[in-house]
């Protein structure tokens, strides 16, 4: 016999069970953009500060085409017919380094939803070009710590893997080679514009109702479906862990390249005024 009671003891624990999940995946996402925002605003304001405008183009040069390209292949994924692509086109005026045009059949969900992630894609494109550099550079870094493999964890634990991240990389043998300047550099060329534009969000806004809705309805199934809400909330956090240690050496990487050049640039006089 059915058993209501029980039943919504369950349905309840199962929703708070997944409001947690979906908190913990959204909130550092949210903050990650912030930051992201802010450093590339940061630097930006510092080069041009005493270099210019054209100081941009220092870094545009690598990240812009990044920032474009991951705009290009989640159009392909989803269906997009690209009109036009200018990888790194500086316009002074406007500002713009580059662009992407592109179209889809209004009233396909799939090409409508697409539009979220082709806006957010520069983040996504970023994170996979940082961890390229970091294979590249440092592929020590990326190995799991010992005390994790001694373990045999399901998952590297997010700040182990990141204390080995930023132990390999900063290590005080390292800044005396031009490997670590030219890391460094690269680092900055990418982080500092991977953030989406206001455009990219504007498009991104267009089928953020659809991802909204399509979360709720994931998050009421299964917290029907659910038996075990805590077995499902354990799995969930080991599976979201690589996740959360990109996010976090990304921000790292990120920060530890813009505090750099803040201070590189702190010794040239200020020559310009910027907004």
């Amino acid at each position: 016999m059915f058993n209501v009671p029980l039943f919504l003891a369950s349905f309840q624990e199962s929703l708070l069970t997944n409001l947690t999940l979906l908190a913990a995946i959204a909130i550092p996402i949210i903050v990650f953009t912030v930051i992201i925002h802010l450093l590339e605003k940061t630097v930006q304001k510092r080069l041009a500060e005493r270099f210019g405008w054209n100081s941009v183009l220092w870094t545009g040069w690598l990240g812009t085409p990044i920032h474009e390209l991951s705009h290009v292949v989640m159009c392909v994924l989803f269906r997009h017919r690209i009109d036009e692509v200018s990888l790194f086109e500086p316009d002074q005026r406007s500002g713009r380094l580059g662009f992407v045009k592109h179209s889809w059949r209004k009233g396909n969900w799939f090409e409508e939803l697409g539009n979220f992630f082709i806006g957010i894609a520069p983040l996504i494109g970023g994170c996979v070009a940082l961890f390229v550099l970091l294979w590249v550079f440092y592929p020590d870094s990326l190995l799991p710590p010992e005390q994790a493999m001694v373990a045999a964890t399901q998952q590297t634990n997010v700040t182990d893997q990141v204390v080995n991240v930023l132990s390999e990389v900063l290590h005080p043998a390292n800044f005396t080679t031009l490997k670590f300047w030219v890391f460094i550099y690269l680092v900055l060329c990418v982080g500092i514009h991977m953030a989406p534009s206001w455009s990219d969000y504007q498009g991104a806004g267009r089928a953020s109702i659809m991802v909204l809705l399509g979360l709720v309805a994931i998050l009421l199934f299964s917290s029907v479906v659910i038996t075990d809400p805590q077995a499902w909330l354990m799995s969930a956090t080991d599976l979201l862990s690589p996740l959360l240690a990109v996010l976090v050496i990304t921000v790292a990487l990120c920060t530890l390249a813009t505090v750099i050049v803040s201070v590189i640039v702190s010794y040239f006089p200020q020559r310009y005024r910027v907004g």
